[in-house]
């Protein structure tokens, strides 16, 4: 999810309602939305400050932009405003909360935003759309869905998508930007949802009409196109959508998205345990976003850097440079940063042996997922919590202990396995659905069957076993990567079990890319003033849920209990109501 991201940190384009013949153009080298408006005497200045507010940022220099555009909002907060003035201030207020989400205050930028749609409805009350306002308010809710996807507020954010979606913009060359940012963020939005196949004919959409009218855009829409065939497994067409958006950026885009390819790479190079290559990529990306102000993305760099950090058996620089990145992160609210840290501290916790301070981050994980709406990410984090159990029974030499913990982790582990299990079946057939089963679902239930074995329970072991007969799936291109042996100390044990599965496995998405949800530049409604010249469901075919099945005649089917209790902890069903006895 972005999706950042959404790093974590999702990339605006610029769309800039453009210039006139009063404010002045914001200059050609700026990608922007031209609304067409103009502006008398009385605004003329007030235009072309807004106007050199948007250049400024276009160059990098975001606080100098931040300054001009209060001043714009200022000159605009007086008793005898007309529309003119109303106009402007809507621009102001735009672009002032897309900053305040660059510079990490998500909270600040809905209530700008907010402020900005107030006075959108003023302006169309007095005079409808003669103003272009539809497209300023298009911007405005765009920019709102971008943040509220790295609040995890994923369905108010895909809602406001859907909102600008069906706004009456007029069409022409100055609404391009606008058009591409309204199929690129809802794509972005969709993949947060996991409806791969309707984010890809979004994102696809985007790509279309940045070929087509403005290629400096096409950046944007290959990253998401990459965050797409990383979640399917397809790791050489990943790979060459990222270097395509790195080539973009660096002819077009902006300071923040040249970052933020460097770091997309960086994290491809360290989910490919190139570490050398990846410290490098992740340091530059570092030194761009802090020289830009853009503290919370140096942030998601950093936990770059203390994944890295563990990857080389460093725990204590890991949590040193861990520690830094949190603060920052739980500041901002990011949910997707969060989560990746939570579980990242988890394990360097359980690394010493700190096993009640390792469940407590990854039960912070979860709140997080179930905050979010993704209780299929919970799953995967309780699966994750399972494993770390019983890597550490090894240290359980009294019977007692070592009954308390295998309790503990089967109530934990057998649920997610079932569910992470049956949550495959809402993927359409394709790749996707076949990395969810070797990377999430047939780790977890095997974490679950060996749980059973050391608490010796045959009966309910012989009962999954036929449940997963049931629910078999194929993944003839990519077999199952082993973990690594036991061995040596328990933090090396613990470490090989983390970091040796298949990277997507262990490690919480969004990764090794986040997802753009926009275009260019720090803002989706970079707006200066004046004008110039799926639906529910996926379209594939799902699996239906398989039946309950009766293993034994005889006694009751114990199973039954834990579907039950794995379909009340995520919300989601793991059979369907009918019921076969097994031949």
């Amino acid at each position: 999810m972005s999706e950042h991201r959404p790093a974590d940190g999702p990339e605006r384009p610029a769309e800039r309602s453009g210039g006139d013949e009063n404010g002045g153009p914001p200059g050609d080298d700026v990608v922007g939305v031209r609304t067409g408006a103009t502006f008398g005497p009385r605004w003329a200045d007030v235009a072309a400050l807004a106007n050199e507010a948007v250049r400024l940022h276009a160059r990098g220099r975001t606080r100098r932009a931040r300054e001009a555009q209060e001043r714009v909002l200022a000159a605009t907060e007086v008793p005898d405003v007309d529309v003119e003035g109303l106009d402007v201030r809507a621009r102001a207020l735009a672009n002032l909360a897309a900053l305040a989400e660059e510079r990490g205050e998500p909270r600040e930028s809905l209530r700008l935003a907010g402020e900005a749609l107030a006075v959108c409805d003023r302006i169309e009350e007095r005079v409808g759309d003669a103003r272009g306002t539809p497209a300023v308010r298009g911007s405005v809710l765009v920019n709102r869905a971008q943040t509220l996807q790295l609040l995890g507020r994923n369905e108010e954010a895909l809602a406001d998508c859907d909102a600008a979606l069906a706004l009456p913009v007029r069409s022409g060359p100055g609404s391009v930007p606008l058009n591409f940012a309204l199929h690129n963020s809802r794509g972005c939005t969709l993949i947060a949802l996991g409806r791969y196949p309707e984010a890809e004919a979004e994102v696809r959409a985007a790509l279309a009409i940045a070929q087509e009218h403005e290629p400096r855009l096409a950046g944007h829409a290959h990253t998401n196109l990459a965050v797409l065939a990383g979640r399917a497994g397809d790791l050489s067409t990943e790979t060459e959508h990222l270097r395509l958006a790195r080539e973009f950026h660096h002819q077009g885009g902006d300071p923040i998205a040249r970052a933020l390819s460097e770091e997309n790479l960086a994290r491809l190079d360290l989910g490919e345990r190139r570490l050398g290559r990846a410290e490098r990529g992740l340091r530059r990306a570092e030194r761009a976003y802090t020289a830009l102000g853009a503290e919370h993305r140096a942030a998601s760099v950093q936990f770059g850097l203390a994944l890295l950090a563990f990857l080389r058996g460093r725990v204590g620089r890991a949590r040193r440079v861990l520690r830094r990145a949190m603060r920052v992160l739980e500041r901002t609210g990011e949910v997707g940063a969060l989560v990746e840290c939570h579980l990242l501290a988890g394990d360097l916790a359980a690394c010493r042996l700190r096993f009640k301070a390792a469940d407590r981050h990854y039960l912070a994980a979860r709140a997080l997922c179930f905050d979010a709406n993704a209780p299929h990410e919970a799953a995967r984090v309780d699966a994750r919590r399972a494993r770390v159990v019983l890597a550490s029974l090894r240290l359980a030499w009294l019977p007692p202990m070592r009954r308390h913990l295998l309790g503990a982790a089967l109530d934990v582990g057998l649920p997610a396995a079932l569910a992470t299990d049956a949550l495959r079946h809402g993927f359409p057939p394709g790749r996707a659905r076949e990395r969810w089963t070797t990377e999430v679902a047939r780790p977890a239930l095997a974490t679950a069957l060996k749980l059973l074995t050391l608490a010796q329970q045959p009966r309910l072991a012989v009962e999954l076993i036929e449940h997963i007969a049931a629910s078999a799936t194929l993944d003839a291109e990519r077999p199952a990567d082993e973990p690594a042996r036991a061995g040596g100390s328990f933090a090396t044990e613990l470490r090989s079990r983390i970091v040796a599965a298949p990277f997507g496995q262990e490690l919480p998405e969004p990764f090794p890319a986040p997802a753009e949800p926009v275009g260019e530049g720090a803002f989706a409604a970079s707006l200066a003033a004046g004008g110039g010249a799926a639906a529910d469901g996926f379209p594939a075919p799902r699996l239906a849920l398989p039946p309950r099945l009766r293993v034994f005649e005889a006694g009751e089917q114990q199973l039954a209990d834990w579907i039950a209790a794995g379909e009340q902890r995520y919300g989601r069903r793991i059979r369907s109501d009918d019921e076969l006895r097994v031949w």
